[in-house]
């Protein structure tokens, strides 16, 4: 049988030393990891059986919250989802989404945007108590640039800026190296291992919140 792709996913808060570690274990299977890059701490986090796109993933810049999107387990529907990093219990959900209305990011520490709520309603206050920018701008990089009003040129400046607010802060990336689920740290002499997800086994974890209502669960 081949062994399952294992994968490392890395996010950076803007402000602090704070970061998150998507682990990637199989397919349908995840965990969350908080890490404290001053001083290489890591606290292992929920896990979740279902399919997430690490690609519409986001910390927030004080690493506090995550954004995820992920297959809706049992439907062939997307959902996206807010927590509190490093747990996938959602403080804020919608599901019923297409894989392009997927994702989201945060423009500061209080207030975040969704792709799947692009709209001109401005800015709106969500139940957990961060706010929603609900401005199609937000959502320029990732659009047709015809149709956004820009050039070519700068949406791809846009797409940089938008990656950076997501956590993949390329200053900080090119200081790690991630091979299956293990995580390095460059050194001047070579690699430093600070973390090895290869024998973690899933466990059922409850988050130290409650989330928002929905039937089914993704971590059972």
């Amino acid at each position: 049988m081949e062994a399952p792709r294992r994968e490392l996913h890395l996010f950076f808060a803007e402000e602090n030393s704070s970061a998150a570690v998507l682990y990637r274990a199989k397919n349908s299977l995840y965990r969350l990891i908080a890490w404290d890059t001053d001083g290489d701490k890591f606290v292992p986090g929920q896990w979740v059986k279902t399919r997430v796109f690490e690609t519409a993933c986001a910390l927030s810049p004080d690493g506090k919250y995550f954004i995820y999107s992920a297959m809706h387990r049992g439907t062939p529907d997307v959902f996206t989802a807010l927590s509190i990093a490093p747990y996938f219990t959602a403080l804020e959900f919608r599901t019923g989404l297409l894989d392009l209305e997927a994702g989201g990011y945060f423009l500061d520490p209080e207030t975040l945007t969704f792709r799947h709520s692009m709209s001109d309603a401005g800015v709106i206050e969500l139940s957990c108590g961060l706010k929603q920018d609900t401005m199609r701008k937000n959502w320029f990089h990732c659009i047709n640039h015809k149709y956004a009003g820009i050039s070519y040129e700068s949406q791809a400046v846009l797409r940089k800026e938008v990656e950076e607010k997501r956590g993949k802060i390329s200053s900080l990336l090119e200081c790690y190296e991630c091979s299956g689920a293990r995580l390095f740290r460059k050194t001047a002499v070579g690699r430093e291992l600070l973390l090895d997800c290869s024998s973690m086994q899933f466990e059922a974890i409850e988050a130290p919140y409650a989330g928002v209502f929905r039937s089914g669960s993704l971590s059972d």
